[in-house]
């Protein structure tokens, strides 16, 4: 063979290759953003956790003690009392907190840990205005007050 029969034979070889292999259709990738029900039915029924109103926050900034009259001072020293979640998701990831007795924060930890095993928080901080405060003892009760 002389030099001209292989090139000739490369040439072809390289241009049956690149219309076997070179020029493939892609498949039309096709995204849709569609209902899942198409039924035209509203939910009227609220999940739990949306169920009731948010409470809002105090107008001075200082979340008042509930504490009932006649009744044992539940905490004597600004130790005795902490701050813990609302509900299941604590001010670094978009909820409120409370202040509480250590005895209560205890009892319902456990609790919240059952009850907001399915529940998702953001991941974003707070701008709850509880989430600047600190837990103190006032008036024998334990009380969100601003921190120093």
């Amino acid at each position: 063979m002389n030099r001209s029969a292989v090139l000739a034979a490369v040439a072809v070889a390289l241009v049956f290759g690149v219309f076997l292999f070179g020029c493939r259709e892609e498949p039309t990738i096709v995204i849709k953003f569609e209902p899942n029900d198409l039924s035209g039915a509203t939910v009227t029924a609220r999940p739990a956790d949306m169920a009731t109103a948010p409470k809002p926050a105090p107008a001075d900034m200082t979340v008042v003690a509930k504490k009932k009259k006649g009744a044992a001072p539940e905490c004597k020293v600004a130790a005795d009392c902490v701050v813990e979640p609302i509900e299941c998701c604590d001010c670094a990831n978009g909820g409120k907190q409370e202040a509480v007795t250590k005895k209560a924060a205890a009892a319902s930890k456990k609790a919240r840990a059952e009850q907001c095993k399915t529940k998702m928080c953001t991941m974003m901080l707070s701008t709850d205005p509880t989430c600047g405060m600190r837990a103190d003892c006032v008036e024998g009760a334990c009380t969100l007050v601003p921190k120093k």
